[in-house]
């Protein structure tokens, strides 16, 4: 048999380089937390590169505990966090010029810039729920900037009068800000409900509700008032709602608000001093197979 050798070096020859190993970095050199840059002043074989801190350098370590803490401070009244508020809001803002802000552990106001924007005041109530009517700023985002989320301060012929929460408004955006109560308007509902029997064979309930709502503006200037009802709505379709009134769907776009099913609004211009009577109501119209005893819904 024969035995196969390697080859052998000749003689004299430089012996073979070892084999190329990759580095394997420590536990403490993973932490990327922990690793400092080191600085000009540091010799040449360590300049501008990382080397784990530990804690050495005490110094260092409280200021980047005093920087971190920031982040733990308790949010001013009515801000939000531009993450919470508008999720992934790519936007930016130009500053119009530098501000210096202490570093004092507090919050500050630093004006960024100006964006005009348009107000509208309206006045709002559901007359079913609660009767009281709310003032409301409707405000219109017309610009190409992006409002975040924030506390505003809202006055009238420069006396304040509340702070409110500005929700995010991206361009072209319009949503409503609550002011409170407004006593200087009033709302009053009555209801009136008659049952009856339709069909050849009497065998269709007829339940006719009726709706009265009176408004009355005791201000010193003209309002706005949007009232809201709801009528039912059902998902069976032998059950049938005939509604009668001058009411109307509410535009979903245009606050950006979402609306109970069934709801209908009314919108009235009051001058000062002013009274407005709206009236309407629907029908509730069940065959007899579908109906239940003594479970008529009354309001």
């Amino acid at each position: 048999g024969f035995v196969a050798h390697p080859p052998q070096a000749p003689p004299g020859a430089a012996p073979a380089p070892p084999p190329v190993v990759p580095p394997r970095p420590s536990g403490t050199e993973l932490d990327y937390a922990a690793l400092v840059l080191a600085g000009p002043e540091e010799p040449g074989a360590r300049r501008g590169r990382l080397f784990p801190g530990g804690s050495s350098d005490a110094v260092a370590d409280e200021y980047r505990r005093r920087a971190e803490a920031v982040a733990s401070l308790p949010l001013p009244r009515h801000a939000v966090r531009p993450r919470a508020s508008a999720g992934s809001f790519d936007h930016r803002f130009d500053a119009t010029a530098r501000a210096d802000v202490p570093s004092d552990g507090t919050w500050h106001t630093v004006t960024v810039g100006e964006i005009p924007v348009v107000l509208h005041t309206e006045h709002l109530c559901v007359p079913s729920v609660d009767p009281t009517v709310y003032a409301t700023l409707a405000v219109s985002n017309t610009t190409r900037q992006a409002l975040l989320a924030g506390p505003v301060e809202v006055t009238v012929d420069d006396d304040f009068l509340v702070t409110a929460a500005l929700p995010t408004l991206a361009p072209g955006g319009v949503r409503r800000l609550g002011l409170g109560p407004a006593e200087g308007v009033r709302v009053t509902r009555r209801t009136h409900l008659k049952e009856s029997t339709a069909g050849l064979r009497n065998n269709v309930t007829v339940l006719d509700h009726h709706v009265h709502v009176e408004l009355a503006n005791r201000l010193a200037g003209p309002v706005s008032v949007e009232v809201h009802e709801r009528v039912p709505v059902s998902s069976e379709p032998d059950v049938r709602i005939e509604e009668r009134a001058d009411w109307s769907e509410p535009d979903e776009g245009a606050t950006a608000e979402a609306h109970a099913p069934g709801t209908r609004v009314w919108r009235v211009e009051l001058p000062p001093g002013g009274t407005a009577a709206l009236d309407g109501g629907y029908e509730i119209r069940i065959p007899a197979g579908k109906a239940l005893v003594d479970g008529n819904r009354r309001s």
